[in-house]
């Protein structure tokens, strides 16, 4: 049987959320019934405990062996040849067939396991989950930092292009990361759009439809390169243009209320649904992103989308339940107030975002089609 090694970030016992989401929910929908078809080990540095519920469940139900690994925990640029010896030494010792993460994982990580996998003669597959150079530069110039144009830039460009050529697959989340990736290879054909989808049971619509678009949500990281500040900057245009507008602010944010906008925390899986359920728009005018689950579940539950043009014109067009625009807080203000103001517009963006997630957005159909790249087969 074919054997899949999947080099995944260490278990951390002062990090729980991270490996919840890992483990509960993420790891499970991709893996999927793949254990019959193939031996499947992830790796770690460090791995969650033996009575972890999210490891027994993953352990019984799809059929993963844990191996803990010798390993760096750092892909800087002053590590990632020690890492790349790591990767290696295990490989030469498991034998997988074929290499890749589950999880999205910097360049510096994929770098290392892609010279890892050649220098063994195994099948490497680069699964892309997003944009990890546009995502390092706002953050680091949001800090101050410079990265266009320096020598860090230079080497984690030619570490992903490295990455790409010498997979046997790349697998990427959208039309825009897929255009991306063309530029990065010499074989465009070898590139897969794969997403993964959401179980549609649970990420269902209210019963009641809203009868207008008065909360607008954004759900993710406090982070620059989700344009925080795009939206913090037009929510306080609508206060003072469309005061009925409230906007909802969920992740890892200190719960508070200021102004028009309520911050809340964390959501886990279970209380995502009824998260979306409560609002009547999701916004997510980001900078750098591959293809959030957080759309994919927002429009499954009923939410039309405000997106970023520039990362999503290749994916959503005028009819997909979504408004494209730029990263502008005039132009995201007047993207809302839009559908606040005719409410027969937004019952019909409403309807489309529910048909587009029904025709693209099911876990699996895509888990399939997933299952179908890692392995090399023909969709």
């Amino acid at each position: 049987m074919t054997h899949i090694a999947f080099f995944e970030p260490s278990y951390a016992a002062h990090n729980r959320r991270d490996w919840e989401i890992r483990g509960s929910y993420k790891y499970p929908s991709l893996l999927g019934d793949l254990h019959g078809r193939a031996a499947v080990t992830l790796l770690m540095r460090t791995l969650p405990p033996d009575t972890d519920p999210h490891r027994q469940r993953l352990e019984a139900d799809h059929g993963v062996r844990f191996l803990a690994i010798d390993t760096l925990e750092d892909a800087g640029e002053h590590a990632v040849e020690m890492l790349a010896d790591d990767y290696a030494a295990v490989i030469a010792t498991e034998a997988p067939d074929i290499v890749s993460t589950l999880n999205g994982r910097p360049i510096g990580y994929n770098y290392a396991l892609a010279r890892a996998a050649r220098a063994n003669g195994v099948d490497y597959v680069y699964r892309i989950a997003g944009n990890d150079i546009a995502t390092q530069m706002a953050v680091l110039e949001a800090d101050g930092r410079p990265f266009a144009g320096t020598g860090l830039l230079a080497n984690v460009m030619a570490q992903e292009r490295y990455a790409a050529e010498v997979a046997r697959t790349v697998i990427v989340m959208g039309g825009t990361e897929r255009a991306r990736a063309e530029g990065l290879v010499s074989d465009p054909g070898k590139i897969r759009v794969c997403r993964r989808g959401v179980d549609r049971a649970h990420f269902a619509p209210p019963a009641d439809a809203p009868d207008r678009c008065d909360r607008i949500l954004f759900v993710g990281r406090n982070s620059a390169e989700k344009g925080i500040d795009l939206i913090e900057d037009a929510a306080s245009i609508l206060a003072e243009e469309r005061p009925a507008i409230r906007f909802v602010i969920a992740g890892d944010f200190e719960a508070l209320e200021e102004g028009n906008r309520h911050y809340l925390g964390f959501h886990d899986y279970a209380a995502l649904p009824d998260l979306y359920r409560d609002n009547h728009a999701l916004l997510l005018p980001a900078r750098s992103e591959g293809f959030p689950q957080v759309v994919m579940e927002a429009m499954s539950c009923g939410l039309p989308a405000i997106l970023s043009h520039s990362l999503f014109a290749e994916d959503f067009g005028a009819e997909d339940g979504v408004a494209l625009v730029e990263r502008d807080a005039r132009d995201i203000a007047n993207a809302i107030a839009r559908w606040h103001d005719d409410p027969a517009q937004f019952a019909a963006e409403r309807t489309r975002a529910l048909d587009h997630a029904a025709a693209h957005f099911d876990a699996a159909v895509n888990g399939i089609l997933y299952h179908q790249a890692l392995l090399g087969e023909a969709a």
